[in-house]
């Protein structure tokens, strides 16, 4: 399992970069359910990001905020989905990594919105 150096639940409203941390915890635990051999990302949080986010325009923090809440709405339905899969014996392999490529793809949307 991986080491997460902050915190996965914080007060209030998650920041950006907390957003990006916790999609990336999910997407290293989807990976594990589809036992590939991924290398983890570093789970740290960038402030950079944070600053990026407090500088960008109305409407980009709203399209990065839609597609967080997206994101984060699949990968736990998805998530979900998984593990019951799991504990009634089903294979899920191919799902997860499914599930996995597709955060990927979002979470690296998400960076770019506030590249």
């Amino acid at each position: 399992m991986s080491e997460i150096s902050t915190p996965i639940v914080p007060e209030g409203k998650p920041t950006p970069a907390q957003h990006l941390t916790e999609l990336r915890a999910i997407q290293a635990l989807v990976n594990e359910l589809a036992d590939a051999s991924i290398p983890a990302l570093p789970l740290v949080a960038d402030p950079a990001l944070d600053k990026r986010y407090d500088s960008a325009a109305p409407l980009v923090q709203r399209r990065f905020d839609a597609v967080a809440g997206e994101t984060a709405a699949y990968a736990a339905a998805g998530l979900t989905a998984l593990i019951a899969g799991r504990r009634q014996g089903a294979g899920a392999n191919a799902a997860a990594a499914h599930l996995a490529r597709e955060m990927e793809k979002s979470i690296r949307a998400m960076e770019k919105i506030l590249a």
